[in-house]
C-alpha cells in the first residue's frame, strides 16, 4: 500500500500539498492538483486516508470557497473553523483558498470556475478593486466579511467595530483616564476604529494627542519604537487601546522588559477576544466579536442565496446587503479606574514618596512625634492601617504619642482633636467622621501640625491646608464590587438587585458607590436595580435590609458599600430565611471572609490594602517634614477576592497566613 510520502514524491510536491489536494483545505493550482491526482492513480493501492475519502459520501457539487488572506490572522483561523462546522451541518464542504497579493487574481478567478464550487465566503485584505476583478466574471453567490466594497455585489457581514471601540474609549474616560493611547496595524486614519477613538475623545472635550496615536504597525521594531514614543510622552498615558491581535504579544513583551505593570501603570483593552487573553495575569479586557455568530450567519445567508430563498439581483441594480453584529465590551482585570481627589486632582503614585538613605537619616535625627484620630477602630482595616504607619514611623524614629477612636461620633472627634493639639505633635493623621460637623476642628488642626487625611477632606480645607489625602482607589474599589455582583448574577441567571449605599457626604464612598453603579449600567444593563437605599449608621442596616427585602421580595442580590453594614444585612437575610440572596461588598475582615468560606451570602469582595495605605500615609508625612512636595491625593489599588483566591490574597492583605478555620472551610466547601 502506498503512503502519502509516495504520492508526494511521484508528484514532485510536498506532503502538505498532497493533503490539501485530497482534503480540499487550501487553494492549490490546477496544475499541481493534476500532478497529485495522476500520482495517486499510478499507485497500485492508494494510502488509507485517500481510500477512506473515496469510499465516503460523495460531496461533489457542494463546495464552498473560503477566500482568506495570507498570512492568517487569529480571527481568520477562528472564523474558518466555525464556517466549516456550519457548512458541514448543511451538507456542504469547505475549500480554503489563500491569497497574498494582486498577482493571484487571475489564478483565483480560474479556480472559481470549477463546477464543484457553488458559493464563496470572502475575508478581504486586497484592495477593493482586486476583489471586484476576482468575482467580475463569476455568478457565484457571495458573502463578504467586511464593509461594502464599491462595485462588488454581495451580502456583507461585519462586526460593529466602531461602536465596540467607542465603548472601550468611553469606558476609559468614564473611569478617569484622560490620556489614552491608540495602536493599530491599519495604515489609514479612515478606519472605523480610529474614527471611534477620535469621536469618544473629542466628545468629552479631551485633547487628541498625536504622540499617543500610532497606526500602520507591522514589524516588532515598529511596535517597540511606537511604544518608546508613547511612554516618553509627558505625562505618559494611563490607558491604551490595542486595535489588532497581532500587537498584543509584542506589547506585553515590551512592558515586561521595561517593568511597566498593568493595570497599575497602564490600563489595557484589546480588540478581539481569544482564550489566551484570559490566561494572562491579570486577564485582558477586550472588545469581543461574535465570531461564531458571524460565521453561522454567513453560511445561512449564503445558503439562502444558493437555494434562491432571497432575491439575487444579477444584471440589475447593484445589491449590497449589510448585516452588523454588535461588538461587546468585556472588562477584566487589565483595566482600573484612575482615582481622583475631591478637587478633581489625579491620584499620585506611592513610588513618588520613597525616601533616600540620606533623607531617612535626616528625619530620624529630629525625633518627630505624631498622633492619629480614627473615625472608629476595632476592625481589621484600621488595625492594618496602623501597622503600616508604624512600620514606616519606626524606621524614621517618629513616635506615635496618641491614638483616639471617635466611635463615628463627630462631636467626640472634635473634642479628641482639641486634646491632641495640646500635645503639640508634629504630624496628625485622621479620618473625619463627618466632613461638615468636624470642619472647624480640622481647620485648627491644619494650622498646628502637618495634617494627613484618610479618604475624606473636611469642608473648607483645600490642597495646601493638608499634606495629602490617602485612600483606596475608590473607582477601582467600586468597580471590583460591581463587577463581582454582575458576574455572579449573570453566571446564576439572576436579574434583580438592591444597592445599599452610605448616605453621608463622603467623597470616597460616594465615588465607590457611583463606580459600582456604572459597572452595572455599562456592562450588565439587563440587571434590574429594584431600589437604591441609604444608611448612615451600620447598626441601622439590619432594619433597612429587612424592610427592603419585604418590599422587594424578588431581590436576588445586594451591593453594600463595605463589610460592616454587609454583616448586618447578612443577619437580616438569615433571619428571614433568604439565604438565596447574594451579597457583594468592599473590605476584607475575618467575619466577612468566614461567611464567604462557608459558602454563605457573601460572594465577592473588593479588598483594600490598608497596610500599604498606612505606609503611604506615613511616607506622605515624612516628605512633608522634609519640605518636599507631595501629591494632594494618593489612591492605592484594591484586590478582588472570591472564594477561589481568598487563601492566596489573605497573606498579601493581612501580612500573615490565613487562619486554620478559613483554610478548613474553603477546602470543605470549595474543593479544587
Amino acid at each position: 500500500m502506498g503512503t502519502i510520502k509516495d504520492v508526494a514524491k511521484r508528484a514532485g510536491v510536498s506532503i502538505s500539498t498532497v493533503s490539501h489536494v485530497v482534503n480540499k483545505t487550501r487553494y492549490v493550482s490546477p496544475q499541481l492538483i493534476e500532478k497529485v491526482q495522476n500520482a495517486i492513480n499510478e499507485l497500485d493501492t492508494p494510502p488509507n486516508f485517500i481510500l477512506k475519502k473515496r469510499s465516503g459520501i460523495k460531496r461533489e457539487g457542494k463546495g464552498i470557497v473560503f477566500l482568506r488572506p495570507y498570512p492568517y490572522s487569529f480571527f481568520c483561523k477562528m472564523i474558518e473553523g466555525d464556517i466549516f462546522k456550519a457548512l458541514e451541518e448543511r451538507g456542504y464542504f469547505l475549500i480554503c483558498v489563500s491569497y497574498n497579493d494582486y498577482k493571484q487574481v487571475d489564478e483565483i478567478k480560474k479556480f472559481l470556475q470549477n463546477k464543484e464550487i457553488k458559493g464563496a465566503i470572502v475575508l478581504p485584505k486586497l484592495q477593493g478593486n482586486d476583489m471586484v476583478q476576482i468575482f467580475e466574471d463569476s455568478n457565484l453567490p457571495l458573502v463578504v466579511l467586511s464593509n461594502p466594497i464599491e462595485g462588488l455585489e454581495a451580502n456583507y457581514i461585519v462586526s460593529d467595530a466602531k461602536e465596540g471601540t467607542y465603548k472601550a474609549i468611553r469606558h476609559f474616560i468614564r473611569n478617569g483616564h484622560e490620556r489614552i493611547a491608540f495602536l493599530s496595524t491599519d495604515s489609514s486614519t479612515k478606519t472605523s476604529r480610529y474614527k471611534a477613538y477620535c469621536d469618544a475623545i473629542q466628545e468629552k472635550g479631551l485633547e487628541l494627542h498625536k504622540c499617543l496615536v500610532h497606526i500602520g504597525l507591522a514589524a516588532k521594531t515598529q511596535i517597540y519604537s511606537a511604544l518608546d514614543t508613547i511612554f516618553e510622552c509627558e505625562p505618559a498615558p494611563s490607558a491604551i487601546f490595542i486595535g489588532n491581535t497581532s500587537l498584543v504579544v509584542p506589547f506585553i513583551e515590551y512592558i515586561n522588559i521595561h517593568d511597566i505593570k498593568y493595570p497599575q501603570d497602564i490600563s489595557i483593552i484589546c480588540f478581539n477576544d481569544f482564550e489566551w487573553y484570559r490566561l494572562y495575569t491579570p486577564p485582558i479586557s477586550v472588545v469581543s466579536q461574535d465570531i461564531k455568530g458571524i460565521a453561522r450567519e454567513a453560511v445561512k445567508q449564503l445558503a439562502d442565496l444558493m437555494e434562491n430563498k432571497v432575491e439575487n439581483k444579477k444584471d440589475s441594480e447593484l445589491s449590497q446587503r449589510l448585516t452588523k453584529f454588535p461588538a461587546n465590551l468585556i472588562i477584566r482585570s487589565s483595566t482600573s479606574g484612575i482615582a481622583h481627589g475631591p478637587f478633581g486632582e489625579m491620584a499620585g503614585n506611592i513610588k513618588s514618596l520613597y525616601l533616600t538613605e540620606d533623607e531617612i537619616e535626616e528625619i530620624a535625627r529630629h525625633n518627630y512625634t505624631s498622633a492619629i484620630s480614627f473615625h472608629y477602630t476595632g476592625r481589621a482595616w484600621m488595625n492594618l492601617l496602623l501597622k503600616g504607619i508604624n512600620s514606616v514611623f519606626k524606621q524614621l524614629n517618629i513616635s506615635l504619642i496618641a491614638t483616639t477612636d471617635a466611635l463615628f461620633n463627630p462631636a467626640l472627634q472634635t473634642r479628641q482633636l482639641e486634646s491632641i493639639v495640646l500635645l503639640e505633635p508634629d504630624i496628625i493623621i485622621s479620618m473625619p467622621t463627618d466632613n461638615k460637623r468636624t470642619a472647624a476642628a480640622f481647620k485648627q488642626v491644619s494650622q498646628k501640625a502637618k495634617l494627613v487625611l484618610i479618604t475624606n477632606v473636611p469642608e473648607g480645607l483645600k490642597p495646601g491646608d493638608y499634606v495629602s489625602c490617602v485612600s483606596v482607589n475608590e473607582r477601582s474599589h467600586g468597580r471590583n464590587i460591581g463587577q463581582g455582583l454582575g458576574e455572579y448574577m449573570e453566571a446564576h441567571n439572576l436579574k434583580n438587585a438592591i444597592f445599599l449605599k452610605h448616605g453621608a457626604d463622603f467623597y470616597g464612598t460616594n465615588q465607590r458607590d457611583k463606580a459600582a453603579e456604572q459597572v452595572l449600567e455599562d456592562e450588565y444593563p439587563h440587571i434590574n436595580i429594584c431600589a437604591d437605599a441609604y444608611f448612615l449608621k451600620e447598626e441601622d442596616v439590619y432594619d433597612i435590609a429587612t424592610d427592603l427585602i419585604k418590599k422587594y421580595p424578588e431581590t436576588e442580590a445586594m451591593y453594600i458599600s463595605w463589610e460592616g453594614p454587609a454583616l448586618q444585612a447578612m443577619k437580616a437575610i438569615n433571619g428571614m430565611n433568604r439565604q438565596d440572596i447574594a451579597i457583594c461588598t468592599g473590605d476584607l475582615d475575618y467575619n466577612i471572609a468566614l461567611a464567604m468560606a462557608k459558602g454563605g451570602a457573601v460572594k465577592s469582595i473588593s479588598a483594600q490594602n490598608p497596610y500599604e495605605q498606612g505606609e503611604a500615609i506615613a511616607l506622605s508625612a515624612a516628605n512633608a517634614m522634609l519640605g518636599k512636595p507631595t501629591p494632594s491625593f494618593i489612591g492605592i489599588e484594591p484586590v478582588r477576592v472570591t472564594s477561589y483566591n481568598l487563601l492566596k490574597t489573605w497573606p498579601k492583605i493581612f501580612k500573615e497566613e490565613p487562619p486554620q478555620e478559613l483554610i478548613d472551610e474553603i477546602k470543605k466547601n470549595f474543593p479544587i
